[in-house]
């Protein structure tokens, strides 16, 4: 009898092992559905920052300490004072057009979240605006979400 006992529950401990990692606990369901709500209003913010041609606020949104940007067969890592420069100086200009497209989050943990999409630049004129894929990692990092990482690819013409 004992024996039938402990071969049931070992036949059955998978099953409830696996059940418990299908259904995580509700505070980590209630973290992961905040944080996607909070990157989602700061894309929109983003977004908004990108139209308006606000240098200070978009360099304001990346991590402190510097972000990693990768995309089209090319990768570096910028310090803050970096982007800044990058964002006050001459070689960035603001979209005549802006939209993301598509957004997509997947929460990493509390404090961090995958975003991954597209969006549409536009470039003036009567160019059609460009189509860019897009994947950041946000991090919090004093009590606010910043990106860490940017991959933007631009679609070939």
């Amino acid at each position: 009898m004992k024996l039938r006992i402990l071969l049931a529950a070992a036949l059955t401990l998978p099953m409830r092992v696996g059940c418990m990692a299908l259904h995580p606990p509700a505070p980590a369901v209630a973290d992961a559905r905040a944080v996607a709500a909070e990157a989602q209003a700061f894309m929109e913010a983003y977004a908004g920052d990108l139209r308006s041609g606000d240098r200070v606020a978009i360099a304001a949104r990346y991590y402190r300490g510097g972000a990693w940007f990768v995309g089209n067969g090319e990768k570096s890592f910028r310090t803050d004072a970096e982007i800044a420069a990058i964002y006050a100086g001459p070689e960035w200009s603001p979209p005549a057009s802006f939209g993301w497209r598509d957004l997509s989050f997947e929460p990493l943990g509390p404090d961090a979240i995958l975003v991954v999409g597209l969006f549409d630049w536009g470039i003036g004129g009567s160019e059609a605006p460009v189509t860019v894929s897009y994947t950041g990692l946000l991090l919090r990092q004093d009590g606010e979400l910043r990106i860490r990482l940017e991959d933007e690819s631009a679609r070939r013409r």
